[in-house]
């Protein structure tokens, strides 16, 4: 069984690999992310992920909130990357109004773990 804080650091590593497909400059905050308060930035966005048992639309809110109030002096997109068990990925961000898609409507990517592209790889 994994703990909470693997979880998350695993799924920050899977949502990083993702983006780098899609985006350039794509880097993980590693200890820099807590007092930033968002864990991966690109050349076109910041993201904060959540990877938790279950999350309700309240906390996913409060979270995007977060995220955009503390990036709002860059000039990138905030983003909010977030999963619950046995959930696909999907992605909070605003365009006039707040919108959640699926990672795979937003990106035009099917998302997968970065363990399994490097097992791929090595067969």
């Amino acid at each position: 069984m994994k703990s909470f804080r693997s979880k998350g650091s695993q799924f920050e590593l899977d949502v990083a690999y993702n983006l780098s497909k899609v985006d350039t400059d794509v880097r993980r905050l590693y200890g820099e992310g807590q007092v930033l308060q968002y864990d991966i930035e690109s050349k076109n966005y910041v993201v904060e992920c959540k990877f938790h048992k279950s999350i309700s639309w309240n906390e996913a809110m409060k979270y995007f909130l977060k995220l955009k109030e503390k990036t709002k002096n860059k000039n990138k997109i905030p983003l909010l990357i977030f999963k619950s068990n046995r959930q696909p990925v999907l992605v909070m961000f605003e365009l006039h109004h707040i919108f959640v898609v699926k990672f795979e409507d937003f990106f035009h990517i099917k998302f997968e773990s970065h363990l399994k592209a490097k097992k791929n790889k090595i067969r």
